[in-house]
């Protein structure tokens, strides 16, 4: 099934991919992930791992296997209330763009890249759909990623417990684990 690209969308230029100098450290280490905080976008090479840990909030990792290059945003809400034209990831909306542009990625490339979205979980038992975060960011994510014609690979979002995400940029592998907690309810009554 071939997606649809609109070219209607608005065209941000790619940025330069930095060439990163590998610092001198033991090569038989383990090298900790990167941890992608609330709000950011990480990037990483083919050595590089990315980590966030989601609750409401929705990651979206993309992996470029032909440039080797991974990429993770950590989004808190769906939709920017005024159009974000500057790099982040505080909105899904404006996380999409700038995952695709840190990369340096164009419309062409856009065939060649996995998504994986994760997150998006209802972490209050709350009645109002005003209140459903988590929902209303996993809808926007699918929404947004869509629009640029992107294909999900992997999508593990909604349910009642946290979740990692972990992406692997040198094999350009992903895992996503939930949270599970063993503490019973009625140490809390």
């Amino acid at each position: 099934m071939q997606a649809t690209i609109h070219t209607n969308l608005p065209f941000l230029a790619p940025l330069p991919w930095p060439e990163l100098e590998a610092p001198e450290r033991d090569s038989s280490a383990p090298r900790p992930p990167v941890q992608v905080g609330m709000g950011q976008i990480k990037i990483a090479s083919r050595t590089g791992q990315l980590q966030a840990l989601l609750g409401s909030c929705v990651g979206i990792g993309i992996l470029w296997k032909k440039r080797g290059r991974c990429g993770l945003a950590h989004c808190l809400l769906p939709e920017c209330p005024q159009a974000a034209e500057e790099l982040g990831a505080r909105y899904v909306n404006q996380a999409v763009p700038s995952l695709l542009r840190l990369m340096g990625a164009t419309e062409a490339d856009y065939a060649d890249i996995e998504v994986v979205v994760a997150g998006g979980a209802t972490m209050l038992n709350a009645c109002s759909s005003r209140l459903q975060i988590g929902q209303q960011n996993a809808d926007a994510a699918r929404h947004h990623l869509r629009k640029y014609g992107l294909n999900v690979a992997y999508c593990r979002v909604g349910g009642k417990c946290g979740r990692t995400i972990t992406i692997d940029c040198a094999t350009c592998d992903y895992a996503v684990q939930e949270i599970v907690t063993t503490t019973s309810k009625a140490n809390y009554a």
